[in-house]
């Protein structure tokens, strides 16, 4: 789990905004052009993460790894 808040300004910096949301940001094109997304919302979810990288916002995921059985 990667927990991020203004206590944690590298973290903020170094995850959120240049990890995970510039991974997110990358796929724009292509999940709209795929039809997953409108871009309309897609930008709203972008702007909603560095929303989180302000002095009162939170970041909080979770990484988990699974494994399929037939």
């Amino acid at each position: 789990m990667v927990y991020v808040d203004a206590s944690r300004p590298a973290l903020v910096e170094g995850f959120t905004r240049r990890t995970f949301t510039a991974m997110i940001e990358g796929v724009q094109e292509a999940a709209i052009r795929a039809g997953l997304v409108e871009q309309h919302v897609f930008e709203q979810g972008i702007r909603d993460l560095y929303r989180t990288t302000e002095a009162d916002g939170v970041f909080c995921y979770t990484f988990f790894k699974a494994i399929g059985k037939p």
